[in-house]
């Protein structure tokens, strides 16, 4: 009987036993680990943009808690894909190669990393850490998602001072690239210490070993794997309060300001997000000529789209685009909000929908200071002599997706690499050079 139990202990243990991700395996790493002390007790965090995940399979990491000199605490860590199941069950996505994932520990209260190597057969990356802890600070922190071959810079003026009216403190902007138009309005705000520009450039290349054994990293990540930006921008939120919204999104309550209707149902409570029904609106005139009067009275569609929603920063661990995903406190719960989300999505006035009546408007005061703002905004960015806008630009990545949409189920909608090619043939564009954030082992 021993015999048996023992052969069979052997067999379970065997089919159970990790697997260490080697330097063969298609991965690379957000520049820095998060100790994330939201959680009790604090865990460490690691980002990455990987092929599909295995159960058993694991990271062989080094944790450094005194500095570069003492000896590290070896440890394997587990990961899990961002969107629960890899491949990603949404179609446009499905095809990708590379999935955004969290490998994760618990570590003690007490230490104190200060650096993680991660070992990948004969290769390695070290990281830096940063710590994260519950907001404390009351405000509104608004991210968005990385921005590529963005034209409309019109739509920047008009999400700016409408999130600023409604609360918001500070914007938190992922960039890839954009006209230089859209450069020079976001240098603008950068410059008045409201906006921070975050680098989101190419994705590195595979090692050369394996770099012909896979697709390249901007081919195959749906849409610059702005769910990976969603959750590193969570991190990076130093208010109470914080969204993720698009250039063509503003949140609003029926009544007052978001900032202060969020604090009142989310403070103390276990309210740990408030989803805002989306509304399509249309402006007359339309802000590309520069005239933001329409936003006095939007134009609404009935056109039913997904939600969009606020969250209590200090509670929120894994979100998705239009639901938070988990909360770090289960007993925390998302509810809808008695207010709408404003989507002045470009033409949507060619959908041919029907229109109704909504309460909501853009800003909570005065509409008509606002926009005299705006006006006077546009002026100063451009120095009087404001551009013409040209929806050249926008008809050209919307061509280059609609000839994707076809086969989705067969190329990955990852416009980074499929439509470099035809959007640089119709402007020179400001794209982020900087330094890569995302690591590759060497």
């Amino acid at each position: 009987m021993f015999v048996i139990l023992h052969s069979l202990f052997r067999n379970f243990s065997c089919s159970v036993a990790g697997e260490p991700i080697n330097a063969s395996f298609p991965i690379t790493f957000y520049q820095s680990a998060y100790v994330d002390y939201r959680f009790d007790p604090p865990r460490l965090r690691i980002f990455t943009l990987n092929k599909c995940l295995k159960n058993n399979q694991f990271l062989l990491a080094d944790l450094y808690f005194d500095g570069n000199n003492s000896a590290p605490l070896r440890k394997n860590i587990y990961g899990k894909p961002m969107e629960k199941t890899c491949p990603s069950p949404y179609i446009p996505a499905s095809p990708c190669v590379y999935s955004p994932s969290i490998f994760s520990i618990g570590l003690r209260t007490n230490e104190d990393l200060k650096k993680v190597t991660i070992h990948l057969g004969s290769r390695k990356v070290e990281l830096n850490v940063q710590k994260i802890h519950k907001k404390t600070t009351e405000g509104l922190t608004v991210c968005v998602l990385p921005v590529h071959y963005f034209s409309q810079w019109q739509n920047i003026v008009l999400y700016i001072e409408a999130w600023r009216a409604q609360g918001a403190t500070r914007f938190i902007i992922y960039f890839h690239s954009a006209t230089k138009e859209t450069w020079r309005t976001l240098e603008y705000y950068r410059d008045l210490g409201i906006v921070d520009i975050k680098s989101w450039p190419s994705f590195p290349g595979l090692p050369s070993d394996i770099a012909d054994k896979y697709p390249r990293i901007d081919d195959s990540a749906y849409i610059f794997s702005y769910f990976l930006a969603i959750n590193i921008c969570i991190l990076d939120i130093k208010t109470t309060i914080g969204t993720v919204a698009d250039f063509d999104e503003v949140m609003v309550p029926t009544n007052g300001r978001l900032l202060d209707y969020a604090t009142k149902e989310m403070k103390g409570t276990n309210v740990g997000a408030l989803s805002f029904e989306n509304h399509y609106v249309s402006l007359t005139p339309r802000i590309y000529t520069s005239n933001f009067s329409g936003v006095e009275s939007p134009k609404f569609w009935i056109f039913r789209r997904p939600p969009k929603y606020v969250f209590n920063a200090s509670v929120l661990a894994i979100a998705q685009v239009h639901v938070p995903d988990t909360f770090i406190d289960s007993s925390m719960r998302n509810e809808y909000a008695d207010g709408g989300l404003l989507h002045f999505r470009f033409n949507v006035e060619a959908e041919n929908h029907t229109t109704t009546e909504k309460p909501f408007r853009f800003f909570p005061d005065d509409h008509s200071t606002h926009i005299k703002n705006m006006h006077d905004t546009s002026q100063k960015i451009f120095n009087g002599a404001v551009p013409k806008f040209s929806s050249k630009y926008y008809d050209t990545l919307q061509k280059c997706i609609k000839k994707i949409t076809p086969v989705q189920d067969k190329v990955c909608l990852s416009t980074g690499g499929v439509c470099k090619a035809e959007m640089d043939k119709v402007n020179d564009w400001v794209y982020d050079k900087s330094e890569p954030i995302f690591l590759v082992a060497t």
